[in-house]
């Protein structure tokens, strides 16, 4: 028995030894794991951070090739890329992080990679980019790309056989034997033409003059779409139009089109109110996109960034116009469903008491397009104009509401009175004939004396026609001797002679500071500029500026592109269907604009489109396009000669 109790204390102190050699080992090798890292750490301290750019020297024109940002010894965030405008962007930033230890010295990179594929032939420079890293904002190196005449060969191993950085990698696995020849864009393009389009889908494909209805835009795909942004937005020539705002959430439906099932999803909407009578057609819009295609198929298939420019099919509407029989004598051009109501203030008022007559409408239909209604009051009353509120939504339901006109009215002479009745006549398309309604008529009493403003003589027997007559006529001439006051003081001498007798001389003196300052501002003739085309520029985007502070990113960059294409439409005497970046680049060369400021403005209308249907936008980025875009029309304003 003892000798079994000796054997089991035997046995766990040597458990115990072996656990005390276990964390004694694992103690140590620990605390060198600290040291190496300790050291390492103060190596990375001590290096210095930069940040570079790399690229082919020279590639052919049907070639791709990548673009490296390179930030070592530091970490970088918000990445700011230059505009490349001669290159497309294919796919990116593919990015990787490297430790490398040399001799003891320890360097650590992390890399950005885009994959660009040229547009012309020439030589070309990439700006510098910029990114922030430990608190500091560096700049990369310009990189210079040569693009040569299109390459006889296939590309092949440009990319280091990279199958997500070059779409036209070829998998060994996939390959025939006998070497099957590798597939091109252009071909890939072909095979996917009935993959991926867009279709614009008309509420009605026949309607009336005024009558509502919807054009919805469309985005058909079979294949993965990674990006999306509208490139030319449709035009409607004779359509008065309100586009839909759309859910930011929605998600692609599945529809089934010419017998096969697509991936649907909404990218635009409007109410469409023709206004004129024939075949009216919605000119194509114009989306750029890019698919995610699988090529080589199978496992061992490779997905390549296929860009896309999509346009829509252009769509015709019959448009009849509306019925003369039966068309009231007010009819005011309101097409829709409607109601119609009217309110008097008060029933019983004194002479030069305020009173309001509302008139309101009420339903669905083109209550934008309704002309203003008028009234009739009898004589002895003054009437303003009317106040008018609209109380309006726009929605995949159409535009319903309310229009509201108030007319301030003030009457002058005592009586009775009595309000009309006020028709209202409207074009009902669902059943094809016009109704009218009729407000109900008032009676008003007015008390009090006759108003002076109303020139009513000094005797009381004048009665309410003779006081119209003599408003219609000539006024009122009046019959007493006038009374002039007479004041003992002398003019000459007085404050006001002195005053009058300064005036020449004090507006001699400002003549003569007016005419030093302007020739102050002539000499800066650039600063002058400068201050108008800011003061311009602030106007114009005040609206822009209120949604930057609410964070409110849609709106934000509608109001933006709207300030941007207005001021160029002003300034150049463009109508807005006409309105193109082409044509706009051309007028601003003409004018001698600087290419880097014509850059800068393709860049912000860029950024708009993409960030109206990008969810990644953030408010530094929006404060950034915000600055940009009132810079720009600045510079536009110094650099465009009138």
């Amino acid at each position: 028995m003892i000798a079994h109790l000796i054997m089991n204390c035997n046995s766990r102190v040597n458990i115990l030894k072996i656990q005390f050699r276990t964390i004694g080992k694992t103690f140590f090798h620990l605390l060198a794991i600290y040291f190496v890292f300790a050291v390492f750490n103060s190596q990375f301290a001590n290096a210095q951070a930069k940040f570079s750019a790399s690229a082919p020297k020279s590639i052919p024109e049907n070639q791709n090739f990548n673009l490296t940002f390179s930030v070592q010894n530091g970490k970088g965030s918000g990445l700011t890329l230059p505009a490349m405008n001669d290159f497309q962007v294919l796919g990116g930033p593919s990015t990787s992080t490297s430790v490398q230890i040399v001799n003891g010295d320890m360097s650590q990179s992390e890399s950005y990679t885009y994959t660009l594929r040229p547009k012309k032939q020439g030589t070309f420079k990439i700006a510098s980019a910029s990114i922030n890293v430990n608190g500091s904002v560096l700049k990369s190196n310009e990189v210079t790309v040569q693009v040569t005449a299109p390459s006889s060969q296939k590309q092949q191993q440009s990319q280091g056989n990279d199958p997500f950085n070059d779409p036209f990698f070829n998998d060994p696995f996939g390959q025939q034997q006998g070497g099957q020849q590798q597939v091109s864009i252009d071909d890939i393009k072909k095979q996917i033409k009935d993959d991926v389009f867009v279709k614009v889908n008309l509420s009605k494909s026949s309607c009336y003059k005024g009558e509502i209805l919807t054009a919805t835009y469309k985005l058909y795909f079979r294949q993965n779409i990674s990006n999306y942004n509208l490139n030319k937005s449709p035009v409607f020539d004779g359509f008065y139009n309100q586009e839909i705002e759309l859910d930011p959430k929605r998600r692609p439906t599945v529809e089934n089109y010419n017998g096969k099932q697509y991936n649907a999803v909404e990218i635009l909407k409007y109410n469409l109110f023709p206004q004129r009578v024939g075949n009216l057609s919605v000119a194509p819009a114009e989306l750029n996109a890019v698919a995610q295609v699988n090529v080589g198929g199978g496992f061992f298939g490779r997905l390549v960034n296929v860009p896309l420019t999509l346009k829509t099919n252009a769509v015709t509407v019959s448009v009849k116009d509306l019925p003369e029989a039966g068309k009231p004598t007010d009819f005011s051009g309101a097409v829709g469903d409607f109601s119609f109501s009217t309110v008097l203030s008060n029933k019983e008022a004194k002479t030069d008491d305020a009173i309001t007559y509302t008139l309101k409408i009420s339903g669905s239909g083109n209550l934008k397009l309704i002309d203003a209604l008028t009234v009739k009051f009898p004589d002895g009353f003054e009437l303003y104009d009317p106040k008018v509120k609209e109380n309006i939504s726009n929605s995949v339901d159409g535009m319903s509401g309310t229009v509201q006109y108030d007319y301030l009215i003030v009457p002058h002479m005592p009586g009775d009175y009595k309000i009309a009745g006020y028709t209202f006549s409207y074009f009902n398309p669902s059943t094809a004939k016009y109704s009218t309604v009729t407000s109900p008529e008032y009676d008003l009493k007015i008390t009090g004396s006759p108003s002076k403003n109303m020139n009513s003589g000094s005797t009381n027997s004048m009665n309410q026609q003779d006081v119209t007559l003599l408003n219609e006529d000539i006024r009122y001439i009046k019959t007493q001797t006038p009374v002039f006051d007479k004041k003992s003081n002398s003019f000459f001498g007085s404050i006001g002679f002195m005053a009058l007798y300064a005036t020449p001389f004090l507006l001699f003196m400002g003549l003569i500071a007016m005419k030093r300052r302007n020739e102050s501002n002539a000499a800066d003739v650039v600063g002058s500029k400068r201050k108008r085309a800011l003061k311009l520029a602030k106007k114009r985007l005040v609206v822009a500026e209120k949604f930057l502070s609410k964070a409110e990113r849609k709106n934000f960059y509608q109001e933006i592109s709207y300030a941007v294409w207005g001021y160029l439409c002003d300034k150049f005497n463009i109508d807005v269907a006409e309105l193109s970046k082409e044509n706009v680049e051309e007028k601003l060369i003409a004018r001698n604009a600087k290419a880097e400021t014509i850059t800068k403005l393709q860049r912000l209308i860029s950024d708009c489109e993409i960030a109206l249907y990008s969810p990644s936008i953030n408010d530094s980025e929006m404060k950034n396009n915000y600055s940009i875009a009132l810079n720009l029309i600045a510079d536009l304003e110094d650099e465009i000669k009138n």
